[in-house]
Order: structure tokens, then C-alpha cells, then sequence
């Protein structure tokens, strides 16, 4: 035996030990294989972690001139969008004019502006000029919040004679029974905290730059008692939202204070159809499926929704009653998050799923069965060259991996993805229901938490009503004051207090000008889409 490399001259001995080295061998690289696929995935984890601290939030993927045109040439194009004679008319010049001219019902304040005596003689001749005219300008301005006090003055009658008793008028209806603030300052409360976000202590500052001031635990009770004139409303809000044939529902975390800290609670919002246009929101102190299970007792149609496995068990137990519709925008966040890792493979599904959305785009002002018609035609074609390609990477992609995950995703969904495909009012996405939940999004930042369980059960009443007159474009001070005067009322017509129906009642509490506003944005939104379409159409000659 060589003692210097201690190799045997044994051939048996050699051949075991070259065996048990190339065992190591192949359990090494199976082993550094484990490691480098785990190292991809905190790779991935970790750039995901970064985008969502410090990146956009947006999946956007932009086409630049000298990108090779993605789509498949062998795909059906997609109907031309011919550019009209009159050119769209662009955002900038749409959100003019609106607010030049003030409106007429401000008051005006006079103030004479006039040269001085010394100058009113001419200097030629030493005559005293003449007032010709006058140049007006206007400057709109503000005060903190103007208050005043009504003074209520009940009559009181007696017989002179004889003493049965003082006859006077009932006292006048109040949020709450001898409170000492009106429905205008509820108004004002409600819309600063849930509308605009402004806490209850700053609230304090703002009604003491106008000379009263509120202890926090008065505020606290105005809520209180808003909140409970306005769960009416709300019920029937959330009973005719339960009558539409189609719905939107999202989540969103939110700290509840808890003995010892707090825990985590949720906000779940349910959008119903243009036929019951109303924003319904809901609390529950915890995700779990029982609190959209109870919601949703008794409905029947389709329901947007994200792949949150709580809702497989409602569409099981519906008996078929509730259809799931689920959301391309999480699908494509997924292929977003393994751009990184795998560039080639998720810009292939991006494009195919922006060529989907393109689709969608150019059936927005199309009725429900020409969107319909569209659909098959066209997206249907997409859908399935997306299907193969699944099929084929199933068994490339590490489990693990970004592009695995979405694909397995994809993959599981992929019934529920294809379903807006079945009907013309469905959407594409889920998006709707995401976007109402922006207001507790941005709220949390200012309020930070709930106080309790109930706190958030009246939250989700508020938010209800604000969010459901904002949908209609409604001066939502002016709704609120209106509402809780009618609700505080013994005979009260609920219908009529429905948002919509009483936009139609009030017209001067619209706001056109964000109506304009949103129309601009989509007619420059459209034009700026049409112009891509025609640059994808020239680079796949």
C-alpha cells in the first residue's frame, strides 16, 4: 500500500472506495442543487420584500421602441380602434374652466380699493377725474369651521281658569335625545375622521380655532350615536346588495386594541352590482371564513373574490349557488414577482396577460353582449395559448421558485380565471373591491387602530354610508347632515335615503366636477392606449 496518498493496491478495496466517493459525490450535488434552489427563493423573498418597502407598487411593464413585440404572430389581431376626426380632448384642458367662476351662492365680501385724493386730479389740467367704471376680481377664501347655535323656543300654554296642566310643542329631534349638538356638527365629525382621516384630537384643534372646544370623550359619543341612527340605512343597504346578481369582496388588516396590546382584525367590503350600487362593509376580529360565511347567508350569483381558501368552502357549500370569479391582477402579480428570476418566462405570461387586459380596455363603453361577443373572439385565443404553456412549464419550474408558485397559482385557479368569460358583466379583475379598501388603507396611518370590537362593528356602519356616497360623486357633509336628520325621525323612508336614490332628490349636492375629472382621465387614458395598440399592431408586421 502507498503510504504517501494512501491509496490500496487492493482492486476491490479501490473499486468500494471509488464507489463510496462518487456517493458523496452525488449526494454533494444534490445537496448544493437544495442549497442554490433555496438561495434562488430568499433571492426572490427578498427582492419581493424590497419592491413592497421601497418599489413601486404597480405591475407595470413597459414597451419600449426597440422590444421585440411579444405576442405570438400566429395570434387573431385585435379589431382595430380607428382613430376618430375629432381628436379626444386632453386632460389638461378637461379639468380647466370648472372652478374659474365661483359659485353664486357664496357670499360676497366688498372690498373698495381706491387711489389716493391727491391723485384723483389730472395732471394736465388739474380738473377732478370722473369714476368711469370699475375692474372687479374675485379671491376665494376661508374661515375655520363656522358654528352657530339654534335656539330652540317651545311656547308654553295654560288656562287661566283653571290648572289642568302647560301645554307646549314636542322639543325638536336631535342625533341624541338632549344632546347639545346638531346634525351638522355630526356631519362634520363623521367626515373628518372616516372621509378625509383627520383624527378626533386633531378634530379638537380645528373646533377650537373657531372658539369651542370638545373634550375627546363628546366626540367619542357623537360617533357613538351616528353610528347608531345610521345601522338602519345600513341593513337595508346590505340587504339589497345581497339581491344583485354579482359581487365584489376584498380583506384588509387592521390593529384592534386588545388587553396587553392588540391583535389583528379585518375589513371586509362587498360591492354590489349597477342595479344595487351600494359599498357594504363588514368587521370581524379575525379572517377566518365564519364572518363571509354569515354575510353572505342567502346569496346567490357571482362573486369576485382573491384565491383566500376560506371561500372554497362557501362556493362548496352554496350547492353551486355562489360561482367563484377570480382575479387576473393577482395572477399577474405573481408572474410580476419572477421577472427577476426568470425574465423570459414571466414577460411571455405578462404579455399574454396585458394583451388580455387590452382586450378588456377596448370593451369598456361596449354593452354586456358585445363585450361578450368580444370575449370569445378574441380572448379566448389568449386564454388558451396561456393554458398550454402552463401545461408545458409545469414540470421546469423549481415548486419553489417565484414562477413556480405562479404557476401553480395560475394553474388552480385557472376555472374561476376563465369565468368572466361566461358572462359580459363580470370583470376581469378584482380590482373594484381593492380600491374600497384605500379608505381604511390610508385611515390606519392617521387612526393607527380600532378601540374594540364594537368601535370597528361601527366603523364599518360609517364607512358604508361614506364610501356608498362617494360611489354616486355626493357631497358627503351634506349627505351625512341629511341622513341622520331623517333617521332621527319617528317615520322615516329608508329607500329614499339610499345613496342613489337620493342623488336623484338632491342634485345640487354633486360633485360634477370630479364626474368631469374621471371622464377626462378616461378619454386620455383611452387615447394613450389606442396609440400602443397601433405601436404593437406596426411591430408585428
Amino acid at each position: 500500500m502507498d503510504r504517501e496518498h494512501n491509496i490500496p493496491n487492493d482492486l476491490a478495496e479501490c473499486q468500494r472506495r471509488l464507489i463510496e466517493t462518487q456517493h458523496v459525490a452525488e449526494e454533494t450535488a444534490a445537496s448544493y442543487e437544495l442549497l442554490v434552489g433555496e438561495h434562488e427563493r430568499l433571492q426572490e423573498e427578498f427582492a419581493t420584500l424590497k419592491r413592497m418597502l421601497f418599489g413601486p407598487r404597480r405591475e407595470r411593464v413597459r414597451e419600449s421602441p426597440d422590444q421585440q413585440y411579444l405576442f405570438d404572430r400566429g395570434a387573431e389581431p385585435l379589431p382595430p380602434n380607428e382613430p376618430t376626426e375629432e381628436e379626444p380632448v386632453s386632460r389638461r384642458r378637461c379639468r380647466g374652466r370648472a372652478s374659474r367662476e365661483f359659485p353664486d351662492h357664496l357670499p360676497r365680501r366688498r372690498v373698495e380699493l381706491d387711489v389716493a385724493e391727491s391723485q384723483k386730479l389730472c395732471a394736465c389740467c388739474g380738473k377732478p377725474l370722473v369714476r368711469i367704471g370699475e375692474d372687479v376680481s374675485e379671491v376665494l377664501d376661508c374661515e375655520p369651521v363656522k358654528l352657530f347655535v339654534w335656539q330652540y323656543v317651545r311656547a308654553k300654554y295654560a288656562c287661566s281658569g283653571c290648572k289642568d296642566g302647560v301645554t307646549s310643542p314636542p322639543p325638536a329631534h336631535k342625533p341624541v335625545a338632549g344632546g347639545r349638538y346638531g346634525f351638522g356638527v355630526c356631519a362634520e365629525v363623521l367626515s373628518s375622521k372616516y372621509a378625509y382621516h383627520s383624527t378626533l384630537y386633531r378634530q379638537q384643534d380645528m373646533f377650537a380655532s373657531s372658539g369651542v372646544s370638545l373634550t375627546r370623550s363628546t366626540l367619542c359619543d357623537i360617533v357613538k350615536a351616528s353610528a347608531e341612527l345610521l345601522v338602519p340605512l345600513v341593513e337595508r343597504m346590505r340587504a339589497a346588495v345581497l339581491e344583485s346578481s354579482l359581487m365584489w369582496t376584498d380583506d384588509t388588516i387592521v390593529p384592534m386594541l386588545i388587553k396587553g396590546g392588540t391583535q389583528r382584525a379585518r375589513f371586509w367590503t362587498y360591492i354590489g352590482d349597477q342595479q344595487h350600487s351600494y359599498d357594504v362593509y363588514d368587521f370581524t376580529i379575525n379572517r377566518s371564513r365564519d364572518g363571509p360565511v354569515k354575510f353572505l347567508k342567502g346569496y346567490s350569483g357571482y362573486l369576485h373574490a382573491d384565491a383566500y381558501g376560506g371561500y372554497d368552502g362557501i362556493y362548496l357549500d352554496s350547492g353551486g349557488s355562489i360561482i367563484e370569479v377570480a382575479c387576473w391582477s393577482h395572477a399577474r402579480r405573481k408572474f410580476y414577482d419572477a421577472k427577476s428570476s426568470n425574465p423570459r418566462e414571466a414577460h411571455q405570461v405578462l404579455a399574454w396577460i396585458n394583451h388580455l387586459f387590452d382586450i378588456e380596455d377596448q370593451a369598456r363603453q361596449m354593452t354586456s353582449a358585445e363585450r361578450l361577443a368580444l370575449r370569445c373572439t378574441a380572448s379566448a385565443g389568449v386564454l388558451q395559448r396561456i393554458r398550454d404553456w402552463l401545461d408545458r412549464q409545469t414540470h421546469r419550474a423549481l415548486p419553489k421558485s417565484n414562477l413556480g408558485k405562479a404557476i401553480t397559482y395560475a394553474q388552480n385557479q385557472w376555472d374561476a380565471l376563465c369565468r368572466y368569460t361566461d358572462d359580459g358583466r363580470l370583470t376581469i379583475d378584482n380590482n373594484a373591491s381593492e380600491r374600497r379598501m384605500r379608505h381604511q388603507a390610508i385611515g390606519r396611518k392617521n387612526w393607527l387602530f380600532v378601540g374594540g370590537e364594537e368601535p370597528g362593528h361601527r366603523a364599518a356602519t360609517i364607512y358604508t354610508v361614506i364610501s356608498s356616497a362617494r360611489r354616486h360623486e355626493l357631497d358627503i357633509w351634506a349627505c351625512l347632515r341629511d341622513v341622520l336628520d331623517h333617521l332621527a325621525r319617528e317615520d322615516v323612508d329608508l329607500d329614499a335615503l339610499l345613496p342613489d336614490r337620493w342623488k336623484q332628490s338632491h342634485p345640487e349636492h354633486v360633485h360634477i366636477f370630479r364626474i368631469r375629472e374621471r371622464e377626462a382621465q378616461a378619454t386620455a387614458r383611452q387615447e394613450r392606449r389606442r396609440r400602443q395598440r397601433a405601436f404593437r399592431r406596426a411591430q408585428s408586421r
